[in-house]
């Protein structure tokens, strides 16, 4: 509870109409949550606008709102700002008391590699005997409670919720994923990190953004926001645009590369297989050996990024390595799937043409028969990337299923029809819109030797189709499918 003349202090740009000498119970940005007596911001939203619900929150007992309309409303008192998320995020920081300065935080953004870095670092914080939170795309959880995520980056008012809710619980230490729309939208402001991490830079949500310039100044603004005493920044040293990042904080800024001696934290030598990959590590402490459960050159990229973490926290060395080689495989991030079928079989989340070349080179290196590739394309998304991946595929895989993914709004044989145009060779492809039939068509397909890639959809448990969200696991239709084959085997 706050009273919200102190709550105002120092908003910038606000004008305050009404009595403001009066205890704000709670604040909701959701006209249906609000109760007698709490704080209502109405948030202008790319498809809806908070706006149009102030007699909604009224009528439940709001008994003051943020606007950035103006308008004649029923309440105690009424903030007018050029911008209701900006001010959602100082608001919100201010009334739970900046819970952001009571942890270690860190926050990862980059295109890809974000979530499996944050799973990483949480095994690290878990070895060093630290209750941890974690924020990010697949869930959220507050030490061993798992919560579900509706968005990567939660909005101000919930971030700043569950900060207080972790130091209230006994939580030191958090690791979220910080998205280049949460940044742009104001999610994270008020937020104060220890530790931010660049990853890379790829052809992504340019329908949103735009322009690649304008999603490169999306991500640095992370970088804007490290604490100024002792805030350290972890960039990926190999991706083209690492300078940019690394220059813009005044904090210490440390590198990671899977072959530069010149970064911070660089891989000497590292070996992939079905099972693992051993990694030997310079640091800036000396070498370290790494023999993780994690696949592919991506997870190198992600061990370097999150042993580097580690040390930029002060833990142990020998921490950080029983953390990272204890970590299981992160949900729908080179999973590997075993049913007693005699092909590799992985699912992955993979959705770009960047996180394809990675995930096919690896594969490619430990397949000895035929290579096989399952995906399709999210609707109502950035358009622009969807031929690029269709090249991509073509350039790696031996066989192409392509297949709904998300289709949304979008007609899912259309988005295929795009996916094609970056074909060079449309006789490899196979066309199964049904995204379990395509899978059931791929398992037929495959023969000793071979592997087998399911991507786009990684630990998703849902698809979306028009306006309805349905049941769907890549991962519960393949050991279904791999059952009924096996059982099928078995009996002739």
């Amino acid at each position: 509870m706050q009273k919200l003349k102190v709550l105002l202090d120092k908003l910038p740009s606000g004008k305050v109409s009404g009595d403001t000498d009066f205890i704000i119970p709670k604040m909701e940005y959701d006209s249906r949550r609000v109760d007698r007596g709490d704080l209502f911001v109405a948030l202008e939203g790319l498809s809806d606008d908070g706006h149009k619900y102030i007699p909604s929150a009224i009528d439940n007992g709001a008994a003051a709102v943020v606007v950035q309309k103006d308008g004649d409303y029923r309440v105690r008192a009424k903030i007018l700002v050029p911008d209701t998320r900006e001010a959602l995020a100082f608001l919100s920081s201010r009334f739970y008391d900046f819970p952001s300065r009571r942890l270690r935080l860190v926050g990862i953004t980059g295109t890809n590699g974000k979530t499996s870095i944050t799973y990483l670092v949480r095994s690290i914080l878990k070895q060093d005997k630290k209750k941890v939170g974690l924020i990010g795309t697949i869930a959220y959880w507050i030490d061993e409670q798992k919560l579900d995520a509706p968005n990567t980056t939660p909005e101000s008012l919930d971030l700043q919720r569950m900060f207080s809710r972790m130091s209230e619980q006994g939580i030191s230490a958090a690791v979220m994923e910080v998205s280049s729309h949460a940044l742009v939208m104001h999610r994270v402001d008020g937020t104060e990190f220890d530790v931010a991490v660049f990853t890379n830079l790829n052809h992504e949500h340019l329908d949103f953004h735009k322009t690649m310039d304008a999603y490169r100044k999306a991500k640095g603004l992370l970088f804007k926001k490290i604490k100024e005493d002792g805030g350290i920044s972890v960039i990926n040293r190999d991706d083209p645009q690492w300078k940019y990042f690394y220059d813009l904080t005044e904090n210490q800024s440390w590198t990671y590369s899977l072959n530069d001696s010149q970064a911070d934290f660089y891989a000497k030598n590292y070996r992939c297989t079905p099972q693992g990959s051993v990694i030997d590590m310079g640091t800036p402490h000396g070498e370290m050996t790494l023999n993780t459960k994690l696949i592919g050159e991506t997870n190198v990229y992600n061990t370097l990024a999150s042993v580097a973490v580690g040390f930029a926290l002060k833990i142990d060395p020998q921490i950080i390595k029983l953390g990272l080689e204890s970590a299981n495989v992160v949900p729908g991030r080179m999973e590997s799937i075993q049913a007693g079928q005699t092909f590799n079989l992985w699912i992955d989340y993979g959705h770009t043409p960047h996180a394809f070349e990675f995930l096919l080179k690896t594969a490619r290196k430990m397949t000895q028969g035929k290579l096989l590739f399952l995906f399709g394309c999210g609707g109502d998304r950035d358009q622009g990337k969807r031929p690029l991946m269709g090249k991509v595929a073509s350039r790696y895989a031996d066989r192409i299923f392509l297949t709904e993914d998300n289709p949304r709004n979008e007609d899912p044989r259309k988005i295929i029809e795009q996916i094609i145009q970056g074909i060079e060779d449309v006789g490899k492809v196979d066309v199964i819109i049904d995204r379990k039939e395509g899978i059931r068509k791929a398992i037929e397909t495959a023969q000793p030797g071979d592997t087998l890639i399911l991507a786009g959809k990684g630990h998703e448990e849902y698809q979306i189709i028009g306006n309805r969200k349905i049941h769907f696991s890549d991962k519960e239709t393949v050991l279904e499918l791999l059952s009924a084959k096996l059982n099928a085997l078995g009996k002739e």
